[in-house]
């Protein structure tokens, strides 16, 4: 089973990366953990590409991000890999990744926007499952 989780550092998506974690573990599975970031520079693109273990990083916000899930998931012995993407669309990046893919499921946090919040805001994990191809796992 293939898992793709979006990750933003909150706490919510950190519980997220567990579940998807304790999910795989038990069938023999793997995740993927994404973080979607925004960057300013010209061509979208910043000028340094580091290679860290597991995940390319073009954006040093996303390796502050993922440094305490890859030592989760290191800890649990978790089949994993980081990604960073740059885009402003969160839930049709993510979507447009699990489709092309071919993951089996998306995890998300929910922050609990309810109502005129959400609303006004848009709520990326209701746009999720309304719209996913695939199944979607919000804690």
């Amino acid at each position: 089973m293939k898992i793709l989780v979006a990750y933003d550092g909150s706490m919510e998506s950190m519980k997220a990366v567990e579940e998807a974690a304790s999910l795989a573990k038990h069938l023999s599975g793997a995740v993927t953990v994404l973080n979607i970031y925004w960057d300013r520079a010209e061509g979208g693109h910043s000028a340094q590409i580091q290679a860290v273990e597991n995940i390319e990083v073009r954006d040093e916000g996303s390796l502050r991000i993922l440094a305490p899930v890859e030592s989760m998931l290191k800890d649990k012995n978790i089949e994993y890999n980081l990604r960073t993407e740059r885009s402003s669309n969160v839930p049709k990046t993510i979507m447009k990744i699990a489709e092309d893919e071919n993951y089996d499921c998306i995890a998300l946090g929910s922050r609990r926007l309810g109502g005129a919040k959400a609303w006004i805001r848009g709520s990326v994990s209701s746009r999720i499952i309304a719209e996913s191809s695939c199944p979607v796992l919000v804690v």
